[in-house]
């Protein structure tokens, strides 16, 4: 049988060598809802206890078998070997070989990373008298992996527990809390929208002769603007999920993470443009006499999408180093920038290629 004590701990938890982040044993996350069977009963005695039994059926998955003296663990059982054995088989013969459990003072990530080595849905949690005192289940041991991915994410970024600390009572105040909190914070940055949105509709009026001269460039300034919009939310969610699962590396942010993410935001950026231009040729740019319409909105959505894809990073990560909430304050200064610089470049290419004064 595979047991994991507490001694493994200092290697095999990377949580375990920051000296910050205290001890969390097993126990605090185990559940003691469980079926445990003595080695002794049949296996029809069994299937009636799980008949009987109101525990859900990811619970009753396993059944966990005792010794009927000294109650010391022995192993588990499957049910679906339970069902396949004949009615009169004892439970300690169908035990299966092997089968990993971990002491109750272990740090429960390292329960978590045994869990998920194995393939069982339950880990069983013994005491220092080797007796089942509790499971980790699937569920939990994911949500502590992930807690865990983040303790390390922040400490290797320099702002230790501190500031996971403050992110957590930033997102209960924000969720839970009395609604004074979330409508000042949301709307101070929705002043930066409500000021981007004058600035984008003084790029507008600048360019005002540019769209009388040629009313169909109107047309396409909500695709510029709104597909810009859209990658720009899809990468600060990416940014944020990977930050909390600790799959983007802050000290390494920008040869690996920013490099990626300008990648994949150009060609993004191309293939949108292809079509998005080929698209603008047909409609409106080869039936009203000018061909060059396609290219104008074709290299503004290239840019436009980029620039949205890149700043989907930038923007949460310099609000983080500042200490700021990059929640709700990410995509105001995104939503901003991107169509400042989107439209400006998109009346400016359409005055360059095709020829019209503003």
């Amino acid at each position: 049988m595979n047991t994991i004590t507490a001694n493994t701990v200092s290697t095999a938890s990377n949580a375990q060598s920051n000296p910050v982040l205290r001890h969390h044993p097993v126990s605090e996350v185990m559940r003691k809802t469980f079926l445990n069977v003595d080695a002794t009963m049949t296996a029809e005695q069994a299937l009636e206890l799980v008949r009987k039994s109101d525990l859900n059926h990811d619970a009753t998955s396993v059944l966990f078998v005792s010794s009927e003296r000294s109650n010391n663990y022995r192993g588990f059982v499957r049910l679906s070997a339970l069902l396949r054995a004949t009615a009169d088989t004892a439970i300690g013969a169908l035990v299966e070989a092997e089968s990993p459990q971990v002491k109750q003072d272990v740090h429960y990530e390292v329960a978590a990373r045994e869990l998920h080595r194995t393939d069982i849905p339950m880990l069983p949690v013994t005491d220092d008298e080797n007796r089942l005192v509790g499971v980790l289940t699937f569920d939990d041991a994911m949500d502590v992996l992930e807690q865990e991915a983040s303790e390390d994410m922040y400490w290797k970024a320099g702002v230790g527990d501190l500031t996971h600390q403050k992110d957590a009572v930033r997102s209960e105040k924000l969720t839970s809390g009395s609604i004074g909190y979330p409508v000042k914070v949301r709307l101070m940055f929705l002043m930066v929208t409500l000021a981007g949105g004058m600035m984008v509709g003084g790029v507008i009026d600048h360019f005002e002769g540019v769209l009388e001269a040629l009313v169909a460039l109107a047309i396409f300034i909500p695709l510029v603007m709104d597909m810009g919009g859209n990658v720009g939310t899809q990468s600060t969610t990416i940014f944020a999920r990977g930050l909390a699962l600790g799959h983007i590396d802050l000290n390494r942010f920008f040869r690996v993470h920013v490099w990626r993410e300008l990648k994949v935001g150009l060609t993004m950026g191309v293939l949108l443009a292809v079509l998005g231009g080929t698209i603008a040729y047909f409609w409106q740019g080869a039936p009203n006499g000018i061909p060059m319409l396609g290219v104008v909105v074709g290299l503004s959505l290239m840019f436009s999408v980029t620039t949205a894809s890149l700043l989907g990073f930038l923007i949460p990560w310099i609000l983080l180093k500042l200490g700021v909430d990059h929640a709700p304050g990410a995509d105001p200064f995104i939503t901003t920038i991107k169509d400042f610089s989107g439209l400006a470049v998109y009346f400016l290419t359409a005055a360059w290629l095709l020829g019209i004064s503003g």
